[in-house]
């Protein structure tokens, strides 16, 4: 089976992993990209998780930042993790499409809280479904049980891709 054209959505996790380097699932997350461009993967993520990407990137490094300087943060150290966040938000939009979000989808995320109540994560496999994608991966075993298309945690996914031809 040859991995070349597949899709695969990222959940916002993933993306968040990827370029944060203080985070725990940064190694794998890198794996998982490396993975996907060498076997020829389309990579997509929800429109929505750049607006949490930004602020959970820009979080991250400022939450650094402070640590680093002794509790306080300094307005160039702010300015800076903002321009991180920049930077990741258009590194992500050159490298993945974005699948689009309309009331259909939220239509759609609001009926699945009964299997899994965070909208946000609703929204994800919204895009999952619009996008017909391939592949979902996440880290969050609650989602991995709820997808609306084949869904696998990271490391597998790192596995799977890799197994490709």
């Amino acid at each position: 089976m040859s991995a070349s054209g597949k899709t695969v959505l990222l959940d916002t996790n993933i993306w968040v992993d990827r370029y944060s380097s203080v985070r725990p699932g940064h190694a794998v997350a890198s794996e998982l990209f490396k993975a996907a461009f060498e076997k020829g993967c389309k990579l997509l993520y929800s429109v929505t998780s750049s607006k949490d990407l930004f602020y959970l990137i820009a979080s991250d490094y400022k939450a650094w930042a402070r640590d680093k300087c002794g509790g306080t943060l300094t307005h160039a150290a702010a300015a800076a993790a903002t321009e991180m966040a920049w930077g990741c938000v258009g590194n992500m939009c050159e490298i993945a499409t974005a699948v689009g979000c309309d009331q259909s989808d939220v239509w759609l995320a609001r009926k699945r809280r009964r299997l899994h109540g965070d909208f946000e994560d609703n929204l994800v496999l919204s895009a999952a479904d619009r996008a017909k994608a391939d592949l979902f991966v996440t880290n969050y075993e609650r989602l991995l049980r709820h997808a609306p298309v084949a869904a696998m945690g990271v490391r597998d996914a790192v596995a799977y891709l890799q197994s490709l031809e």
